[in-house]
């Protein structure tokens, strides 16, 4: 019986990293922002949802990333995402006001569109509820 519980066990625990990216880098800004994205990454729950094996989030100061997203069109304050190359690229300004609640649902839902492999914004944050729980 103990056997077969710590079969079960290491089981869960080998899906459960299996699933979460194998290599998480995070650039830009300071160790603590780039630490607070990690232990955030680290806290989703990717068991549910298949993750691409890389995930490469880079920290943009405010004014490039507001430039960048009016060059795109794009209509965010927080983040976004390149899918071809599974990289994020986050607002150091909203970093610096968002607490770690907000932060780990902008990081779910970014997963969440590399995960759908789409830009839909309601399947990302669909994604993401999973994610978070």
């Amino acid at each position: 019986m103990i056997k077969r519980v710590l079969a079960l066990v290491l089981a869960f625990a080998m899906s459960a990293t299996a699933a979460a990216p194998t290599m998480f880098s995070v650039d830009g800004s300071t160790n603590w922002e780039r630490g607070r994205l990690t232990r955030l990454e680290q806290s989703l729950n990717f068991t549910k949802e298949p993750m691409p094996d890389t995930w490469n989030i880079h920290i943009i100061p405010e004014v490039e990333f507001q430039q960048t997203v009016q060059r795109l069109k794009m209509n965010t304050i927080s983040a976004y995402t390149y899918l071809p190359l599974d990289q994020t690229y986050i607002n150091e300004g909203y970093l610096l006001y968002a607490d770690d609640r907000a932060v780990r649902h902008t990081l779910a839902h970014e997963a969440g569109h590399m995960i759908c492999s789409c830009t839909s914004e309601s399947k990302a944050n669909d994604i993401a509820f999973q994610l978070e729980y």
